[in-house]
């Protein structure tokens, strides 16, 4: 498919109006140190002297790069890198100048808070770890409820953790509309519930796990004031306000770099700072090196729907949006974990060479094969599911919570049926070994394997063949009405970001699914018929 520019005066879409262009010249100048080449754009942000800049930098744009290059033109000063996670701090150590320290802000709040429940640190909390400790509350509310009660508190204690907020309070609460929750579930319980357990996490004695979303807040209200001149905040898009509060408390410089358009956290309680910082100066980094102007176009198309009026720029070498054989080997990208688990099984009917982007078991196979024992009435391992009386207690709860991996392994049971533990089987034998997120930068061109992979999981990484997923949300309805981001839920608007995402890790080549190639057209039509207007 051709993708028509969308840019050139006249030439938008009637249906969604845009505002004038914002080209950034290609054109490099070089700093005076390590004669490292920088962009206009990269060179403008390292000369800023400003106390508080904002960089809204695009996908594969060099926020790196910038970020190494506003370091060393600062090299008298003691520098935070605060990494997203772990694999970034890990990269950002090897390639920063010795002068700026590299670390997460759970491992800052850990040091200082985190210690000493290392004993009974969990990744999550679900709700039989804290039944216990509610017995008083469940008295009145049906047995095939207290599952959803119990997740109601912890979501409670949740939203405090990761909020900006010193107390948890009524602001906090998580209750939802569903009948059961209506007649027996009350806001005011559910609250002091939510103390309680929060209080049982912070003993150290208690068996109730401590999360690290928890000492991370623990850290926060203390105050702290970390010993350095300036402050490199990476990610900042998805990022939550409990770390952005420990930031912006911080009486030092601070470099907040992040895509507002690649927010696709907010599961997990981020709230897209970039959009809320106050900053002294706002710059932008938009010419991409990873890929082609045909990619770049394909990235503005998606935007569009947002109404972004800054355009990415393709500076890398030519890039094409075509049709991907499977014998050409590509990645393939899925908004969720079933699509993948779908393709999987393609992969071994047909025996088609492939592998994960990480550690196959962050895929939770395990987990669709414990819902399938669920429902044959066999042994469960996850404790959480056993806790579940049989599958349909298992899908009403999912539903009342809007878990989509619950729901999403529902239907895979109800479509492989028996089939099921033994295709689990047959993946988990015939998986080639994983590309592993900073030991690789792109399928080469020898290498014929299908990589599965997630958006939320390709973020970061780059392929030069990527082939979306049809599980993405369309950007138009059959009636060829188009999305509307201005009636859009945080949710929706986190799904036209994943796609935004997905489809800017090729380099080379990039396969669309349907419904983004309707889109697609669908835009083209507009941009043909506003040319022939006078």
């Amino acid at each position: 498919m051709v993708i028509k520019r969308l840019f050139s005066p006249g030439a938008q879409p009637q249906a969604t109006p845009v505002p004038a262009i914002q080209p950034v010249p290609p054109l490099r100048v070089t700093t005076n140190t390590n004669k490292r080449k920088l962009t206009r754009e990269q060179d403008g942000i390292c000369a800023s002297k400003a106390d508080v800049i904002k960089v809204s930098a695009f996908a594969g744009t060099g926020k790196t790069t910038t970020l190494c290059a506003f370091s060393e033109v600062n090299p008298d000063s003691r520098i935070l890198y605060v990494a997203f996670n772990k694999a970034i701090q890990l990269e950002a150590t090897s390639k920063f100048p010795r002068h700026v320290t590299a670390m997460t802000a759970h491992s800052i709040a850990y040091r200082a808070c985190g210690r000493e429940y290392s004993n009974k640190l969990a990744a999550d909390i679900r709700p039989f770890h804290i039944t216990s400790h509610l017995e008083r509350s469940l008295r009145d509310i049906p047995s095939p409820a207290h599952n959803l009660y119990g997740a109601r508190v912890i979501e409670t204690v949740k939203n405090y953790l990761v909020s900006g907020d010193m107390e948890l309070g009524s602001s906090h609460v998580s209750i939802g509309q569903s009948p059961v929750e209506i007649k027996n579930f009350d806001q005011r319980t559910i609250l002091a519930d939510a103390k309680r357990i929060w209080a049982e996490m912070q003993n150290t004695t208690s068996d109730i796990p401590m999360l690290h979303d928890g000492y991370l807040k623990l850290f926060q209200v203390k105050g702290p004031n970390l010993p350095y001149d300036i402050i490199l905040f990476d990610e900042a898009q998805d990022t939550n306000p409990v770390t952005q509060a420990i930031v912006e408390a911080q009486s030092a410089r601070k470099v907040y770099v992040g895509d507002r358009h690649q927010a696709i956290y907010g599961f997990r309680g981020a709230t897209n700072a970039m959009e809320q910082i106050k900053s002294d100066e706002h710059h932008y980094l938009t010419g991409s090196f990873r890929f082609g102007q045909a990619v770049a176009d394909v990235a503005n198309s998606i935007l569009l729907v947002k109404n972004e009026d800054v355009r990415l720029q393709g500076y890398g070498q030519g890039s094409r949006i075509r049709n991907i054989s499977t014998e050409e080997g590509y990645a393939y990208i899925t908004r969720g974990n079933s699509a993948i688990f779908n393709r999987a099984v393609q992969c071994v009917t047909n025996g088609e060479p492939f592998s994960f982007v990480g550690d196959i078991k962050g895929y939770r196979f395990d987990q669709i094969l414990d819902v399938f024992n669920l429902t044959v009435n066999k042994p469960v391992k996850d404790a959480f599911l056993r806790s579940f009386s049989c599958a349909e207690e298992l899908a009403v709860y999912a539903d009342a919570v809007n878990d989509r991996e619950i729901i999403s392994r529902c239907k895979l049971v109800e479509k492989y049926g028996h089939n099921l533990p033994n295709l689990i089987e047959r993946i988990e034998k015939s998986a080639l070994p994983p590309i592993v997120p900073g030991d690789t930068n792109a399928i080469s061109g020898d290498d014929k394997r299908i990589i599965l992979t997630t958006g939320h999981k390709a973020k970061g990484l780059e392929f030069n063949n990527v082939k979306l997923a049809g599980d993405f949300m369309p950007l138009i309805d059959d009636e060829g009405k188009l999305f509307d981001v201005a009636k859009a839920s945080p949710s929706e608007i986190e799904d036209v970001n994943i796609q935004y995402v997905a489809a800017t890790r090729a380099m080379k080549s990039l396969h669309l699914c349907e419904s983004l190639e309707h889109y697609l057209e669908h835009v083209n039509e507009h941009v043909e018929r506003a040319a022939q207007c006078p």
